[in-house]
């Protein structure tokens, strides 16, 4: 009856001891797919909210076809060129991108320009600048 007893207990040390091989192995998976998750989402986020790209902004030269006497929440806008000239194709970039973004930005300041262009000829095209 020993002999039985025995064998039952090496076959239980067994098992426990693949189940607990089993769980470790399943909790260091997880977590590495956690923390590969967490570092994709943080360079998604970094790109997508770090980084500004000259190519990426969008700027028109406009003047205000409408001046209201009142305050509205109504801007009437006429695209125009460099020279002051009426330009369809900008403006109908910018309804795409206002369509599509939902919003419009100023265009950045001469200082700001300038800097972007010369981060990106010192880190090369695509690479951006991180903003802190």
């Amino acid at each position: 009856m020993s002999m039985a007893w025995t064998g039952t207990a090496a076959n239980l040390a067994t098992v426990a001891t693949g189940l607990s091989a089993l769980i470790a192995a399943f909790v260091w998976v997880r977590k590495q797919t956690e923390e590969r998750q967490e570092r994709r989402a943080a360079i998604r986020s970094r790109n997508w909210h770090g980084y500004v790209m000259p190519e990426g902004i969008n700027d028109w030269f406009v003047h205000l076809a409408e001046d209201p006497k009142t305050l509205t929440a109504r801007v009437v806008l006429e695209v125009v060129d460099r020279n002051g000239d009426p330009d369809p194709a900008m403006a109908h970039s910018m309804r795409e991108v206002t369509k599509g973004d939902g919003r419009l930005a100023r265009a950045p300041t001469e200082e700001e320009w300038s800097f972007l262009i010369a981060q990106r000829k010192e880190r090369g095209y695509g690479k951006g600048y991180p903003v802190r």
